[in-house]
């Protein structure tokens, strides 16, 4: 059996799931650290394994896996280690409803606030020349307008606006889902804690005037007993301090 995970690093939100759900299973794996400030993601190498220049991908003998959602629910179900979905069909269901907002609802709000916030020193002293044939690169024309758009800082302010309110309502959905339960999805462990780790703990320290002890104190609750996790404080040792990353560019 021969595993390898290609990732960014500093760890960014799809790569930390992935990762944590290879900890969690127990699953050995052989690490490719790619660099995003460098764009290492769109050099023919890595083209091979993801023809879309997106990050994370699974290689399990040989055989590519993309897309961290179902890269994670393939890990559970492909080995062996302590189960990572609920066997019952309707606590699966909160699960994989749970994954789903993070991912398309969230996910996406945050990488627009934090695209803004970030892009502009990721590029670093690139000329507005260079970050163009940098971005014409990028294989899907939706990611490369997001970022050229981060990059001029000319995302429309209604879109930003609307994205700081779908947080806010999250924040809320979320405490009230953990005042009632120790798990985001239920009563059990899952890959919902492990995508509400990688895509939401991080704002306590970016804005913790939304997420905080006062405002939110079962969240707070829930990302300690997350990070006395033993595969959580692996993940930390392995990798730099996991933030808001422009993953999948």
């Amino acid at each position: 059996m021969a595993v390898e995970l290609y990732f960014f690093q500093p760890l960014g939100s799809n790569s930390g799931r992935v990762f944590l759900t290879l900890l969690e299973k127990g699953v050995p794996f052989t690490e490719h650290e790619l660099n995003g400030r460098a764009f290492e993601q769109l050099r023919p190498e890595y083209l091979t394994v993801n023809p879309r220049g997106q990050v994370p991908a699974l290689l399990h003998d040989g055989q590519a896996f993309t897309e961290g959602a179902a890269i994670c629910e393939y890990i559970d179900e492909a080995f062996e280690g302590p189960p990572l979905r609920p066997p019952q069909p309707r606590a699966r269901w909160r699960m994989r409803r749970w994954c789903r907002y993070l991912d398309s609802d969230i996910g996406r709000s945050l990488m627009m606030i934090h695209w803004n916030r970030i892009v502009p020193a990721f590029m670093g002293a690139r000329s507005r020349e260079e970050v163009e044939r940098v971005l014409s690169a990028v294989p899907d024309p939706d990611r490369r307008r997001a970022w050229l758009s981060a990059y001029l800082q000319q995302t429309p302010p209604a879109e930003l606006a609307e994205s700081h309110r779908r947080v806010q309502e999250a924040a809320a959905r979320i405490e009230a889902a953990l005042s009632g339960s120790p798990w985001i999805a239920g009563p059990s462990y899952s890959l919902a804690d492990i995508d509400l780790l990688n895509f939401y703990s991080f704002i306590a320290r970016w804005s913790p005037e939304i997420v905080n002890d006062g405002l939110t104190p079962h969240t707070m609750a829930w990302i300690g007993r997350m990070e006395d996790r033993p595969a959580v404080r692996a993940l930390r040792a392995a990798t730099h301090t996991p933030r808001p990353a422009a993953e999948t560019a």
